[in-house]
């Protein structure tokens, strides 16, 4: 008798360890699975994002440059006003800030203050597998000749794209 209620506890025993056990570590691995799918999800997204500069240009004494960029990948890109982007010299360029508003272009009063950029699209609504953006920067200073100037483009899952270019 004895033996029969020691083997019922042991019985009990391992139910109840087993149910601890698997209440335990079914959390962790719903967790682990979740966090494995939003990666993934975000390398797939990544990996249909593709960009190129396809153009950099800029007038000697003027304040402002031009980049077009083409969207090559399988996605559209949203939120461009989230795109940084990097300009000036090949040895000393910055992080340019965006501005949607019209002081950014035509600063009142004049001088410009800081850089800003602005964008458009040039051929569709939004920024779609094989639609141009033309990004505008407008500088605090003129672009001068015989210099090297880099732009830099930096999408928000961080993808770069960057040319070199001299007036």
């Amino acid at each position: 008798m004895d033996k029969v209620i020691a083997s019922m506890l042991l019985i009990i025993a391992s139910i109840v360890a087993t149910v601890v056990v698997v209440n335990a570590v079914l959390p962790a691995i719903q967790r682990t699975s979740s966090d494995i799918a939003t990666a993934s999800d975000v390398v797939g997204t990544r990996l249909r994002s593709d960009v190129r500069i396809v153009e950099t240009a800029g007038v000697v004494g003027e304040d402002y440059v031009q980049i077009w960029a083409k969207n090559v990948g399988a996605s559209t890109i949203p939120s461009l006003e989230k795109i940084d982007v990097f300009f000036g010299e090949t040895d000393d360029f910055e992080r340019i800030g965006y501005d949607s508003e019209d002081t950014c272009p035509n600063p009142s009063p004049p001088p410009r203050s800081e850089n800003c950029w602005q964008y458009a699209l040039e051929n569709d609504e939004e920024w779609a597998p094989y639609a141009t953006l033309r990004i505008t920067v407008y500088l605090t200073y003129d672009l001068e000749t015989d210099k090297d100037y880099v732009s830099t483009i930096v999408l928000p899952n961080g993808l770069i794209a960057s040319k070199v270019f001299t007036l």
